[in-house]
């Protein structure tokens, strides 16, 4: 497993603990600084019923996303993991209960003991990393997350089909990244529709089927089929 090093981490929380000196409590923080982080939470959100489920917020920042889930579902568990402990400090006074948890940490050094549904990601992936390869950070965290988790996740990416390029960013290839997801579940959906310059993977963890028909069982029960 290829995890961030003590610069990357430096250089990530140096980044945030800026913004949030300069924007407080805002999107702007996290580096959404053209409004759209609800058009991201949309999407990442539209392909699962969170009715009832357990969901890990992923680099989860002020834990924003909770704001979707109460539009989604009366009874969820959160669990938000953040690497910056001023972001999380902020989002507990945003958003409290017994359904709620923050936990401050390395993802990928972190142990996780509370039952994973799904699980959510959106940012951590857009800056590039100094000593170490973007696509082995990517790959490091979508293993993890796939043996953690009990349906599935969805992560959202900046693409590289872009008109203009940031030296700061990193622009994945959806090609490279449906590559991944394939390697874990035949049962994957990337969605390209709602942005032109991101997009998102969703991975679903039961990828069974019966010969009789070929169809994915996960997709027959949603439909009561």
């Amino acid at each position: 497993m290829k995890k961030m090093n003590d610069i990357d981490i430096k250089n990530t929380l140096e980044r945030y603990c800026k913004r949030f000196d300069e924007f407080g409590y805002s999107p702007k923080t996290l580096g959404w600084l053209k409004g759209k982080q609800d058009i991201r939470f949309d999407v990442l959100t539209s392909l699962y019923n969170f009715e009832g489920k357990s969901i890990l917020d992923i680099g989860c920042g002020f834990g924003d996303l909770i704001k979707v889930l109460n539009q989604k579902a009366e009874k969820y568990f959160y669990l938000g993991i953040d690497l910056c402990e001023e972001l999380i400090e902020t989002g507990k006074k945003q958003f409290s209960g017994g359904n709620i948890e923050f936990l401050p940490g390395d993802f990928l050094e972190l142990k996780i003991d509370k039952k994973t549904d799904w699980a959510i990601e959106s940012g951590i992936f857009n800056h590039k990393l100094a000593n170490l390869d973007n696509y082995d950070f990517i790959k490091s965290v979508m293993k993890k997350t796939f043996d953690i988790v009990a349906d599935g996740f969805s992560f959202d990416f900046i693409s590289d089909k872009v008109d203009y390029k940031d030296e700061h960013i990193f622009y994945a290839s959806p090609e490279k990244i449906l590559s991944f997801a394939y390697e874990l579940s035949r049962n994957v959906i990337l969605r390209s529709d709602y942005m032109p310059f991101e997009f998102s993977i969703f991975v679903f963890k039961d990828d069974s089927f019966e010969k009789g028909d070929t169809v994915f069982n996960r997709y027959k029960n949603d439909r009561n089929i």
